[in-house]
């Protein structure tokens, strides 16, 4: 097809805007500024898969009990540190000053830091602001715990004063203020019970850290029956915790084992034989400008439909954005996603209606050894995105943001809401996006660009259009085994068993933590 003849086709696809390759090359150039921005934005945002960390961390201190306990002792110590709690100290140490440097860069860019007391600046900035501050404050609790119970008072005192600090601005105070001074008066010299006690512990703290500032509040007010009630509960939750510890953290880890003793075999079997570790490109009948206006139009129209279907929805049911419940917010996330598949799917029929011989790169065949590579492709996954995501901490350590589906997921109850997210990231994601950007774009690649480079350059721009940065490395190296396991397999339906199980296993780690949580 000619230049000529290819522009004339992308026309029907914006037809009423008189679209030509210059408009289409502006709203491309548009696309990367609104990615590049959104990124950006990330940086800023608390990051995501530090959450679950800590609920890992948290789970370790619940089951610590079971480390001296004959019956799960060995259990115990394969799963946790047996300096359990120095462990965790650091752990939070390091989030902590992570959210306070994270902070301090928020309140420069809200003008916070230079304005006078009092200044509320930016009404959207000054609530980022404001919700950054109450997670630092929510780990600043937690970590005096810690250090309270390792019996280290003044590192405990320093952290809850930080929390009080009467010297901040009122727009800032903390709503973990009250809870700060119970904690204070319960670790004081001399020892004090504030009013309400019970109550604002309870508000702010759960798990294992209320479970230690209730104890010493019972046994101050010598609450001797409520003492032994909490710890017999405590006792159970310990032998809970040990075992969603074996599912969060050992069976991952003997996965990762399999894959990495697979991926080794399968990459010496490559060199022993002499085969490529990609597969030839595909013979594309589409032009590159066709390509360029499918992906183009679905990332704009995507990012529109997910700012208005959730107001339609919203405006349909008389419902305000805090009353969304977990149902709601599944429902919701469920239109949203697949309006914009449905948008997706509609550009590409658009286009590819016009090229025969398209059915031989969108290839889904029942039969083949698809099974096979989709299953050996998620082993192989496992410790390359576990090393990419331990890189992307070394080289972002500040990165932020994340999946936007994980804080939902974490707050949901009932199987209603978690059977819609189910759809979503098991079915309705790795359907939508291995069409897309293994069975189009990475074919389209390959035309202009050895097949390495363009399972590389597919792999990044799947990773880019998640918008965070937390997740750019790990997702651009899921998306490399990805490419590489269609590129041999040459049918759609392996990376789409891959995706799903490895959105699957995501999605079971993240219920596990929430009934934890």
């Amino acid at each position: 097809m000619s230049p000529s003849e290819a522009t004339a086709f992308v026309d029907p696809f914006f037809g009423w805007l008189s679209v030509r390759r210059g408009l289409l090359n502006l709203l491309s150039l548009l696309a990367f500024v609104i990615a590049g921005l959104a990124l950006a934005s990330s940086w800023f945002q608390p990051p995501l898969q530090t959450k679950l960390d800590l609920l890992q961390v948290d789970l370790a201190l619940q089951a610590a009990r079971t480390l001296d306990d004959p019956r799960y002792q060995d259990l115990a110590r394969a799963l946790l540190d047996q300096e359990v709690f120095k462990v965790a100290s650091s752990r939070y140490q390091q989030v902590a000053d992570n959210y306070a440097e994270r902070l301090q860069r928020l309140k420069r860019v809200a003008g916070l830091e230079t304005r006078g007391e009092g200044s509320t600046g930016d009404p959207a900035l000054l609530t980022s602001v404001q919700e950054l501050q109450a997670e630092l404050d929510g780990l600043r609790l937690r970590l005096g715990l810690l250090y309270a119970y390792q019996e280290d008072l003044e590192a405990a005192h320093r952290q809850w004063q930080q929390v009080v600090d009467p010297s901040r601005p009122f727009e800032l105070e903390s709503p973990q203020k009250e809870a700060a001074q119970v904690l204070q008066g319960l670790w004081g010299t001399p020892r004090r019970i504030l009013p309400e006690a019970e109550v604002h512990l309870r508000n702010h703290l759960d798990g294992w850290f209320e479970a230690v500032a209730l104890q010493q509040l019972y046994r101050l007010q010598q609450r001797g029956d409520s003492l032994n009630a909490l710890n017999q509960q405590q006792e159970k939750l310990a032998l809970a915790a040990l075992f969603r510890l074996a599912v969060v953290g050992g069976i991952p880890l003997l996965g990762a084992l399999l894959g990495l003793i697979l991926l080794v075999g399968w990459l010496g079997w490559s060199f022993w034989r002499q085969r490529s570790l990609v597969g030839p490109p595909w013979e594309v009948p589409w032009p590159g400008i066709g390509a360029q206006a499918v992906l183009t139009g679905w990332f704009l129209g995507f990012l529109l439909l997910s700012a208005l279907v959730p107001r339609l929805y919203t405006t349909l049911l008389g419902l305000g954005a805090q009353q969304l419940s977990p149902w709601h917010q599944g429902a919701t996330l469920f239109l949203t996603y697949n309006s914009g598949a449905l948008l997706g799917a509609g550009l590409l029929s658009w286009l590819l209606r016009a090229y025969p011989g398209w059915q031989k790169v969108l290839q889904v065949r029942l039969g083949g050894p698809w099974l096979l590579w989709g299953l050996c492709g998620y082993g192989a996954a496992l410790p390359l995105v576990v090393l990419a995501a331990a890189l992307s901490q070394l080289l972002l350590p500040q990165a932020g943001g994340g999946n936007p589906i994980l804080p939902l997921l974490l707050e949901s109850h009932g199987w209603g809401a978690r059977l819609l997210f189910l759809a979503v990231v098991s079915v309705c994601a790795p359907v939508f996006e291995e069409v897309l950007f293994r069975g189009f774009w990475l074919p389209t690649l390959g035309r202009y660009l050895p097949m390495g480079a363009a399972i590389a350059l597919s792999a990044f721009t799947f990773a880019i259009a998640h918008l965070n940065l937390a997740d750019l490395l790990p997702l651009t190296m899921l998306g490399v085994v990805l490419g590489v396991v269609y590129s041999h397999s040459r049918n759609l339906l392996a990376p789409i068993l891959l995706h799903s199980l490895w959105n699957t296993g995501s999605l079971v780690t993240l219920l596990v933590l929430a009934g934890a949580s």
